[in-house]
């Protein structure tokens, strides 16, 4: 059995601060964009799909000068910031991780972020002596992101579990999608009302462990 965890919103709780921070470099190129919109347009989505929703769906062109490489290198700049002074694990991940561990249950992360970002916020929260380089996938290693399949099939490849046995731990609409055209079972972690047609959603980290828990059939997983 493999357990994929998404990073952000998952291992760290750091949507609502890169929500901030997106909404504030918006708001530089004369894009008024408040965080909780940011919030839910975009997170779980790649910067270039973010662009793309910016010009088609929002409506409003990027200014005729803007330069990508330099916004991202200025969101990157402002985002590593406020996880310095306020990234945290989430809740009730460290004891679930632990669980698994000593059950030897297979685990990884697998991230639309890029492998950086990933290094990092595991490292700012302390995640990082749970997850060796082996177990860290993201969207650098496929052609395609999220809501694609390509990175969940990956890393499943990679460690060597079937699909079949690989259960998706989310938050996203985006990774959601890419975790059923994957064909995996999928444990939605969100305030949010389910997006996936056979999604099971959780409010928090422990109710989603009791119920990983209930599914294992096998010894407590719960904090």
């Amino acid at each position: 059995m493999l357990i994929i965890f998404d990073c952000d919103g998952v291992l760290v709780d750091s949507e609502t601060l890169a929500a901030q921070v997106f909404s504030e470099e918006l708001r530089s190129l004369g894009i008024e964009m408040t965080p909780e919109q940011c919030f839910a347009q975009f997170h779980g989505h790649t910067l270039p799909y973010c662009y793309r929703w910016i010009e088609g769906e929002y409506q409003q062109q990027l200014p005729s000068d803007f330069d990508r490489q330099e916004f991202d290198r200025q969101l990157m700049v402002a985002t590593s910031k406020a996880f310095d002074a306020n990234l945290k694990p989430v809740e009730g991940v460290v004891e679930l991780i632990k669980q698994l561990r000593q059950r030897n249950i297979s685990y990884c992360v697998a991230s639309n972020g890029r492998h950086s970002k990933i290094n990092r916020s595991l490292a700012l929260t302390g995640l990082d002596e749970w997850f060796s380089a082996e177990r860290r996938f993201s969207v650098e290693d496929v052609e395609h992101g999220k809501p694609a399949p390509d990175l969940f099939l990956y890393a499943a490849e990679a460690i060597g579990v079937p699909v079949q046995f690989c259960t998706v731990i989310e938050d996203s609409t985006s990774g959601v999608a890419a975790a059923e055209a994957a064909g995996m079972k999928v444990m939605q972690l969100s305030v949010e009302e389910r997006v996936g047609d056979k999604t099971d959603v959780f409010r928090t980290m422990n109710d989603l462990s009791k119920a990983l828990e209930s599914s294992l059939q096998g010894p407590s997983l719960a904090s």
